[in-house]
């Protein structure tokens, strides 16, 4: 994997201009991670005419169900923007130290998601051993007295369709209700249509 990051960094700094039009930040026009067997580089749409359509181009959804989330619905856990979740990716996704959940359902999932993402869906809330199985896929272990050893739980950062959708927050939740250490969990509002509407890439995974 860090060769592959390696050869696509490389590679990249040989044409680092083409995305410094439109960057994420004023010293950071890119980031590359790995998704499913490909380095991806993360930036942002260099078109300045460029504008969302689609389901995320909505700017109005029914409430309740929909509605305006808050910034901080818990307050043990960090609520990030775009800028984090691009120097979480860099730094703890590609070191291993992390994982970003997209919380959606599986085919929103499929259709477009940030990169780097892995679907947990806020469904599987409800199913209490496809829960334990997620604990234990975050690190998570059982002690020989049945407590639940969380040292090596992993930092995630979990999301789902935007400031107005509830499902990242239901997940998130659960996690808790779990056991899983909230300072090892961000929450990242903006959500899918944000990332979007910034122009950051996205990837299909299927």
């Amino acid at each position: 994997m860090k060769l592959i990051l390696s050869i696509a960094l490389l590679f990249s700094i040989l044409s680092a201009g083409k995305y410094d039009k439109v960057k994420i930040t004023e010293d950071m026009s890119y980031v590359f991670v790995y998704h499913k067997g490909h380095a991806i580089k993360i930036h942002r749409i260099q078109d300045i005419q460029n504008h969302l359509t689609g389901t995320y181009a909505k700017i109005s959804y029914p409430c309740p169900g929909m509605c305006i989330q808050p910034i901080s619905f818990n307050d043990k856990i960090e609520t990030i923007g775009e800028v984090e979740v691009v120097k979480f990716i860099k730094n703890q996704v590609n070191n291993k130290k992390g994982v970003v959940i997209d919380a959606r359902p599986k085919k929103l999932y499929n259709q477009g998601t940030i990169p780097s993402s892995i679907n947990i869906p806020f469904s599987l809330s409800k199913n209490t051993k496809a829960m334990d199985n997620i604990l234990t896929v975050l690190g998570v272990t059982n002690n020989s007295n049945g407590t639940l050893n969380i040292e090596k739980a992993i930092e995630i950062v979990v999301y789902c369709n935007g400031p107005w959708c509830s499902k990242s927050k239901q997940l998130i939740t659960a996690l808790l209700k779990k056991g899983y250490p909230a300072d090892k969990i961000q929450y990242y509002r903006g959500g899918f249509q944000m990332w979007k509407s910034l122009g950051l890439t996205t990837v299909k995974t299927k």
